[in-house]
């Protein structure tokens, strides 16, 4: 048998800073009905299992193809055939101390109105925490080094791009991050006793960033269609957060945390920006969308399914042991420049014009700020898929956007409605919408659309 003798062993220290929420269960349901995984010390953690299945299902390769993860091919007339993974990842731990909190959700009918037992709440780690993760790359012999290091450049061009997230509600706005610097050592025959310490962070103190030349290297197509919608907020916001504190008013528009540093990384301060999260924005899209699609056929569109099978297409769907993946992201976005208001109010009887009987209540909303929505799309196989999806979406996003479509809660007195604060760009491209819609409308027309 033909010995392949490893050559070398390359480490990569890997440090991110989460742009978004983050929730990576531990199956437990102690304090919420989803509680995060942490460690015997109570640290929260992201278990290299998790990092490894995300990066394998960017790159598109199942556990029986050949890949830099490892494969495992079941042969019906002869042994099985294989390969272990010649990358190594570790668990993905914290630098600085974290800030937990609780999310809550409820599923809304057409009415915005909770359907029964449809409350649901999540515990997350806040966005802005920085962490770190190793990456161990075994090279031997009979090994292209130059392939190796194309497929982890690809996967860093991912991160960048928020195409691989991490955790659970990843269409939605969560466990997007970003990479701040990549570190590499590389370990041969020569210098095999410094391996010793390549898991000590203190050893990677000055060590080089060389993130630029990963990501120059990288043979990388994206594999998904980015879309970006600057807004301007026209009046308040009203998202509420169901959780109550003590000493707040009655309703609080949902917030995160921004902890504030100096420049050597230590906390000064603590403040809060207002948030969109993105199953309220996409819930709102979805319920615009239904109502576009129905005014499309009315028109003479005519579309291969019916609308509930398009609207599953779009935004997935779970039913019994079926469903399917939703086939855009929608970004959680921070209101930057948003002012803090905070009101008295009373409810009103409609029949009698008068104050309803105990219905004085306070709440805090917040007003002006700018956005910026960003919706991704996933390509498919056949390009006219996401075409078609594409084409709807901006349909929706020019009614956000011309302030026609409202987000949120208490519309009916014009809170969540936006104006236009830039161009529409389509992976970075500005003004090319209008001809997108345009290709929608012909297709749908001359072909009935597809399935992506």
């Amino acid at each position: 048998m033909e010995r392949n003798r490893i050559v070398k062993k390359i480490m990569l220290y890997v440090q991110v800073r989460f742009l978004s929420p983050l929730n990576v269960s531990s199956g437990e349901d102690e304090w919420t009905d989803s509680d995060l995984l942490r460690d015997g010390n109570g640290d929260v953690f992201v278990p290299g299992s998790s990092l490894a299945g995300a990066m394998r299902a960017y790159i598109k390769k199942e556990k029986n193809e050949p890949c830099l993860l490892g494969y495992t091919k079941h042969e019906e007339n002869g042994p099985d055939t294989g390969k272990m993974s010649t990358l190594f990842i570790s668990d993905l731990t914290f630098d600085e101390p974290t800030l937990s909190g609780v999310r809550d959700g409820v599923e809304l009918n057409a009415q915005k109105t909770a359907k029964t037992e449809s409350k649901y709440d999540m515990e997350i780690l806040e966005a802005g925490s920085k962490a770190h993760f190793f990456l161990e790359l075994t090279v031997r012999e009979q090994d292209n080094e130059a392939e190796m290091r194309q497929e982890i450049g690809k996967i860093f061009r991912g991160i960048k791009e928020g195409e691989i997230r991490l955790g659970s509600k990843k269409t939605r706005g969560f466990g997007k991050f970003k990479i701040l610097s990549v570190a590499e050592k590389e370990y041969t025959k020569e210098n095999y006793t410094d391996y010793a310490n390549a898991y000590q962070n203190d050893s990677w103190k000055n060590a080089e960033n060389k993130l630029k030349k990963w990501m120059e290297n990288a043979d990388w197509t994206p594999s998904m269609i980015h879309i970006e919608v600057p807004l301007r907020m026209k009046g308040g916001i009203s998202i509420r957060r169901y959780a109550a504190k003590k000493g707040e008013p009655d309703y609080v528009q949902l917030t995160r945390p921004v902890i504030q540093r100096d420049e050597n990384g230590n906390e000064t301060g603590k403040t809060e920006i207002a948030v969109l999260p993105g199953n309220s924005l996409a819930g709102a899209i979805r319920h615009r969308m239904e109502i576009i699609i129905g005014e499309l056929k009315e028109a003479g569109v005519k579309f291969p399914q019916n609308s509930t099978d398009i609207i599953n297409i779009v935004f997935g769907y779970v039913n019994g042991n079926q469903g399917r993946a939703s086939n855009i992201i929608v970004h959680e976005v921070d209101i930057k420049g948003a002012k803090p208001l905070t009101m008295v109010r009373t409810g009103v009887s409609r029949f009698e014009s008068a104050v309803k009987k105990g219905s004085l209540y306070t709440e805090k909303t917040y007003v002006d700020g700018t956005l910026n929505v960003r919706i991704d799309v996933r390509k498919g196989n056949n390009p006219q898929d996401e075409a078609w999806i594409t084409g709807i979406l901006l349909l929706v996003l020019k009614d956000l956007q011309n302030g026609l479509l409202a987000v949120g809660g208490q519309t009916a007195i014009g809170r969540g409605i936006f104006s236009a604060n830039g161009p529409i760009t389509i992976d970075g491209k500005a003004g090319v919408e209008d001809l997108l819609i345009g290709n929608l409308l012909k297709n749908m027309s001359e072909n009935g659309g597809g399935e992506a």
